[in-house]
């Protein structure tokens, strides 16, 4: 009976292990302790055949010492926050794919994201971020949403939700109640959010339209939300918001995810642990503890004596693993394509046409390269700990290496003397092309690009929240482009090559004329 109790409660955590293969605590943890799940991110992953092989290991692993299969998870959102490997197709970030304004556009990166994730061995996938995205500061969401208005928020979710599972893959939205009107990042504080369910319906409505349309997972916020949880935890703990508002009121019935039961929202103000014990009391399904196992082990211990205690419902727990199960079993039953899929001819010409459609012309002013341009802009510096930024891409460098010209790598706030600098440095120049990264939150990029317009023409691209593009002098000509990646880069090297008209369209306001 021990040991079935505990296969039954390790069925509840996700845990994350540090390397391209299981360690040894992590392998332990499995046969010990029964963790049911794991969940994988960049450090987990070198390629495409790497990362087959250690699907294959942990099932193997997992199967074997818990008699069910593992529900394998990832944050493969697209753009910044993607996980897969550089030899895997990483489409587009969900405010650029609405740029593009096709819903299909949704439905088509879900389907080839779910088809390379089912190939290589991963059924579960933490997309799509269905926040609404009403705060312009909001430190965390931003691009990851699609847009600042509930329907466009729900209609290209739901296609995004349709795609990932008519690939057969679980698709999981978050951040529940809704991560979009916040100003502070849950991975390092507790933001707190006012509002009534009338008053938040505009962040409710896409989880609305989703549990509707059938999506199989949602993820919880780890965000105060007073008026909907008199008692000070957030939505993640809270039983009014998980069982009698999400399960009892909207009629959710797939699995609820926690988010990472070691963000500091809930690490530093009520501890993993606990929180994790909470969580399950609240009616969360499966928790995640990404980075330590022990904290899982540790959990699972917690959960076990909270069951003795009687603090937890064996009878509600029970009927949670039931749910677990049957979801285990239909991902399953899903055929899995070859690996052959992953990154062939197909999704990458679709990945680079999705590219291309979402850069989006904000202030259309003339421009023109010149034979002697210079590239301008910052590192990709980490704006938030859920990205995946690529390090080893620098926009100015490698921009000037595929169309000539020189380049200066900026701080990533500049001050006043390195602004000067900078426009000694481009005096000889033809013309300049800058990027911002979230420069709306470092306005010493604002002022280095807007310095730089009164002698030479400028093309300025936002590489992330398309924000900063509001704040620039109207004789730059401005560009989002969404994302700092490589195809974003590729795409935008095309263009200032051989201009081409830009089709995609803002779906949030920049305020102003842009309004």
């Amino acid at each position: 009976m021990g040991i079935e109790r505990r296969i039954m409660i390790g069925q509840h955590f996700v845990c994350g292990f540090e390397g391209t293969g299981m360690d040894d605590s992590f392998i332990e943890a499995v046969r010990r302790y029964k963790i049911g799940n794991v969940i994988l991110f960049s450090r987990n992953i070198a390629s495409k055949e790497q990362l087959y092989k250690l699907c294959f290991d942990i099932q193997e692993l997992v199967q074997h010492e818990c008699g069910h299969p593992a529900l394998i998870t990832i944050d493969q959102e697209g753009g910044m926050v993607t996980r897969l490997s550089g030899d895997c197709t990483n489409v587009p970030s969900a405010m650029a794919i609405a740029a593009t304004g096709e819903e299909k556009s949704a439905f088509d990166a879900g389907l080839l994201t779910a088809t390379e994730l089912r190939a290589l061995g991963v059924n579960v996938d933490f997309a799509p971020c269905l926040d609404v995205n009403s705060n312009s500061h909001n430190p965390v969401i931003g691009v990851r949403s699609y847009g600042d208005r509930s329907e466009v928020v729900s209609s290209y979710g739901l296609s995004m939700i349709d795609g990932l599972q008519s690939g057969g893959v679980m698709a999981v939205a978050k951040h529940f109640p809704g991560h979009g009107d916040t100003h502070l990042d849950s991975h390092v504080a507790l933001p707190v959010v006012e509002g009534t369910k009338e008053e938040l319906a505009m962040h409710l409505a896409p989880f609305r339209s989703a549990v509707a349309g059938g999506v199989m997972g949602i993820m919880t916020s780890h965000i105060l939300f007073p008026q909907l949880e008199k008692n000070n935890v957030p939505a993640t703990m809270s039983r009014s918001i998980i069982t009698d508002f999400l399960r009892s009121e909207l009629g959710f019935k797939g699995l609820i995810f926690s988010d990472c039961m070691e963000m500091d929202a809930i690490a530093k103000h009520y501890g993993t642990v606990k929180g994790a014990v909470a969580a399950l009391k609240a009616g969360v399904d499966l928790v995640c503890i990404s980075h330590h196992v022990c904290l899982g082990c540790e959990a699972v211990e917690a959960v076990e004596a909270a069951l003795d205690a009687g603090v937890l419902s064996e009878a509600d727990l029970k009927q949670s693993t039931h749910n677990i199960l049957m979801a285990k079993s239909m991902l399953a039953e899903e055929q899995r394509p070859p690996l052959s899929v992953v990154d062939c001819p197909e999704h990458r010409a679709m990945n680079q046409k999705l590219h291309r459609q979402s850069l989006t012309l904000v202030q259309d002013v003339p421009f023109a390269l010149g034979d002697n341009p210079c590239f301008v802009g910052p590192k990709c510096f980490r704006a938030t700990n859920v990205s995946s930024d690529e390090e080893a891409l620098v926009f100015a460098p490698y921009m000037a290496a595929l169309l000539g010209g020189s380049s200066i790598v900026t701080d990533e706030n500049p001050g006043n003397e390195e602004i000067e600098r900078v426009g000694k440095q481009t005096s000889s120049s033809t013309s300049v092309v800058c990027a911002t990264y979230n420069g709306h939150l470092h306005p010493g990029q604002i002022q280095l690009v807007n310095s730089l317009v009164e002698n030479k023409p400028v093309l300025c691209i936002a590489l992330r929240n398309p924000y900063d593009l509001a704040l620039l002098d109207a004789r730059i000509r401005s560009i989002a482009a969404y994302a700092y990646t490589k195809p974003v880069l590729a795409a935008l090297a095309k263009y200032v090559q051989e201009p081409f008209p830009l089709e995609g369209r803002l779906t949030v306001s920049l305020g102003g004329s842009y309004a």
